[in-house]
Order: C-alpha cells, then sequence, then structure tokens
C-alpha cells in the first residue's frame, strides 16, 4: 500500500452540515409565495444550478436569475443570506480530527460548491484554515463525479493516485475517484470515518 500524501475531504455533508431546503425557506421570508413552489420553480431551471457550481457567479449575477426565475425584485443581500442559509453547522466529530490528521499527511477539501458558498465558508468556519490545499469546483471549471476534476487536482497535487484518500459522503463522487485508481472512501458517520483512516494508518 502506498502512502497517503494527501489525504481530502468533502464540505457538505462531511464536515458541514447541509440542507439545501433552508434555501427555499429563506427566500420564502421574503415573499407571498410558499417555499414549496419557489423550490419548483428554481430546481426547474437546471441552467441556474449547473453552471452555478463550474463557474465563478457574483451575488449580483445569482440575484437577477433567482429574480428572473421568480419575476421577483429580490436584493442581492436577500438572495445571498437565502443561499447561505445552506449551510448549517460544522460536523465537530470531523473537524476535530483535522488538527491531528495534519501531523500525519497532508490535509485538504475537494468540494463542488460555487461562490457565495465559498465566500462564506472562508469566513465563517474555522476548520477552513487547517487546509493545506482547498480545492472549489467553481474554481476548477468542473466538478465531481466528473473526471476533469479529478485529473486537475491530482496534476496540481503532483502525487500519483494511490497517494491520495478521499472522503466524500455522495457515492457516486466515491466510484468515480476509486475508478483513476485513488483511495476513496464514502463517509458515512464518525465510527465509519475512524475505522478507515485507520486502514491506511492515520487513526
Amino acid at each position: 500500500m502506498a502512502k497517503i500524501e494527501w489525504l481530502l475531504f468533502d464540505l457538505g455533508g462531511v464536515l458541514v452540515d447541509v440542507n439545501q431546503d433552508r434555501i427555499f425557506e429563506g427566500l420564502a421570508g421574503y415573499l407571498p409565495e410558499s417555499a414549496g413552489t419557489i423550490k419548483e420553480l428554481l430546481l426547474s431551471e437546471p441552467q441556474l444550478w449547473e453552471p452555478f457550481v463550474i463557474r465563478e457567479f457574483s451575488p449580483r449575477e445569482l440575484t437577477c436569475e433567482v429574480n428572473r426565475i421568480l419575476g421577483t425584485e429580490l436584493s442581492d443581500a436577500q438572495v445571498t443570506t437565502a443561499f447561505n442559509a445552506e449551510l448549517g453547522q460544522t460536523i465537530e466529530t470531523t473537524a476535530a480530527l483535522l488538527p491531528d490528521l495534519k501531523r500525519r499527511t497532508q490535509v485538504g477539501c475537494l468540494s463542488n460548491t460555487n461562490s457565495i458558498h465559498w465566500d462564506r465558508l472562508l469566513v465563517a468556519y474555522d476548520f477552513m484554515s487547517c487546509f493545506d490545499r482547498r480545492f472549489a469546483s467553481q474554481l476548477l471549471g468542473s466538478a465531481k463525479p466528473d473526471r476533469l476534476l479529478y485529473d486537475k487536482v491530482l496534476g496540481l497535487l503532483g502525487v500519483q493516485p494511490d497517494q491520495v484518500l478521499f472522503f466524500d459522503d455522495k457515492a457516486e463522487n466515491i466510484a468515480a475517484a476509486q475508478q483513476l485508481g485513488w483511495n476513496a472512501r464514502v463517509y458515512r458517520d464518525h465510527e465509519t470515518l475512524q475505522r478507515d483512516l485507520a486502514v491506511f494508518g492515520l487513526a
């Protein structure tokens, strides 16, 4: 077994509690429409969500798209606040492991995210300072499980696939990484994470 040179974590569902419904509930707080109606309208527009994770969006650009879809006149601050409501509390059981893991290997994050959330993550979540490298889909121009993203990350790290250990809560993202030779495991809970880390001598 190759020595693990890089340990990478997804963010949402692994280090941060996320719930997309909080976006629609947040927007409903400003509008007469229900959260369910807003959800249906916004999720029916792939041209909003698909580019959102593979290129940088300004708050103004996001607000214009949301207002176009909903037929509203929401402000940038209202839309940004509602979208950031998706990000919840730190998953402390995972975050607490990071300082010790950094003493054992290099640690980074690899997340499908967006410009709005990324700005929030960098200022509001202390664990983000623990990472040696931070990889975000909108900055790399591709998203998991697209092979292009994994290839870009591997090239930037300058290591072989079997020198990376990656945790993500979505099985399809793990399967894609495994197909490329990465050591990758689905994050299910803290106990499973610790057992998986131990297999690679990191716990």
